[in-house]
């Protein structure tokens, strides 16, 4: 499912006052799509709904490359935005600082989730393994214990 918009029409270098506000415009639209996505995937994954949170990526994918295009395109016309302060620029400014700590939030979210995964993953094939491994070694240097020399299978459920 891909929700993404389709890129405006905005020229790289602004050269009026019409361009510059829309260039704002256009900016706080793709903001007002993307923030949501950020939100939904955080919460969806601090309330362990990992498949809901990773089937928001391609859309959130898709929305940040837009957002991060438009936010470029200011930067690369800092001068002019200087120049023409289109309205609503003060609010973008204000709700990309926001944004900034919801996408920290989001990060440390993401890292946690990993983390978990890893240990869990790591847990597992502790357990499933430590009963294979030689509990000693015998008298003429072999290993003594429960290895047979095969492990055992691990089946892994993606769905939760």
């Amino acid at each position: 499912m891909n929700t993404a918009q389709p890129a405006p029409e905005i020229r790289a270098r602004i050269t009026n006052a019409a361009d510059a506000e829309a260039l704002v415009a256009n900016t706080l639209d793709a903001l007002d799509h993307l923030q949501p996505l950020v939100d939904r995937e955080t919460r969806n994954l601090r309330e362990g709904h990992i498949a809901d949170a990773l089937a928001l990526g391609e859309a959130k994918a898709a929305a940040g490359k837009h957002y991060t295009a438009l936010i470029d395109t200011l930067k690369s016309n800092a001068i002019a935005m200087g120049r023409f302060r289109p309205p609503g620029l003060e609010l973008l400014k204000q709700r990309h600082r926001a944004f900034s700590d919801m996408l920290a939030l989001n990060a440390a979210v993401l890292t946690t989730a990993r983390t978990v995964s890893e240990s869990i993953i790591r847990e597992l094939s502790a357990e499933i393994g430590g009963s294979t491994s030689p509990q000693g070694y015998g008298a003429r240097g072999h290993a003594v214990g429960a290895y047979t020399g095969y492990g055992r299978p691990l089946s892994v459920s993606k769905t939760l």
